[in-house]
């Protein structure tokens, strides 16, 4: 993955049932540079929760997951993502690029195939970056005003409606969470299905209530509360 840009990890996640499976994987992958896995799931329904809340971007996905397969998760899922079918059996495979899958891998696959198939993710990835935006505009009446996405400390939904937090006041956005997730700097990230925080602010994580954490920003009073799969993708991305 020589022309994935610089200081950036591409953010993975596992959906295997059994266990020395994803184990494997994990340990393969973990050494391959550029490349953090920020969630493991061992059947579909928490992969469909994973998925839609952390916004990852790949996906390595077993085809039979007991009573749901690896093609009803992805039917599931808000949001589109890259994926990497990992199975045992052959006979899917025409079904898994009419899904737009980016590689087929059969078990068992050694480190070089698996790193053959990561190239195939560095066109789109990279793309993906390239459309990121530094600014925003917020309408105001008759004025728009122009936010730099750095100077945003979070942006959450209230109401239907997306505001950004800034260190003087509030902006509201035209666009959705899910829209601003994938126009957003990677810097921005999803920690509850209503919040995207700007981790480069973050000044302070504290262990809240039932697995979830408490964010902290420099010189600014409001505070952000994630959900339990929002404090997963904390961990994985401060690597806690």
């Amino acid at each position: 993955m020589q022309n994935q840009p610089a200081n950036t990890l591409m953010r993975v996640i596992i959906v295997e049932d059994e266990a020395p499976a994803r184990l494997k994987l994990n340990m393969q992958l973990q050494q391959l540079d550029g490349v953090s896995v920020i969630a493991e799931c061992d059947d579909a329904v928490n992969a469909i929760s994973e998925i839609n809340a952390l916004k990852p971007d790949l996906v390595f996905i077993d085809i039979e997951l007991g009573q749901l397969s690896g093609f009803d998760v992805l039917e599931a899922i808000s949001q589109p993502c890259h994926v990497i079918f990992t199975t045992a059996y052959s006979q899917y495979a025409v079904k898994a690029f009419e899904k737009r899958a980016l590689d087929y891998l059969l078990k068992p696959f050694d480190l070089n195939r698996l790193r053959e198939a990561l190239v195939r993710v560095v066109m789109p990835y990279e793309q993906r970056s390239d459309e990121s935006s530094d600014q925003l505009i917020a309408k105001a009446g008759d004025k728009m005003n122009v936010l730099q996405a750095s100077d945003i400390f979070f942006v959450s939904s209230v109401q239907g409606i997306s505001v950004a937090q800034c260190l003087e006041r509030d902006y509201h956005l035209d666009l959705s969470l899910e829209a601003l997730s994938n126009q957003l700097p990677s810097a921005f990230l999803r920690v509850h299905r209503n919040c995207i925080v700007n981790t480069k602010l973050i000044s302070q994580i504290e262990k809240w209530h039932n697995g979830t954490f408490l964010l902290r920003f420099k010189d600014l009073r409001a505070t952000v509360t994630t959900s339990r799969s929002g404090a997963v993708a904390i961990k994985k991305y401060f690597r806690l």
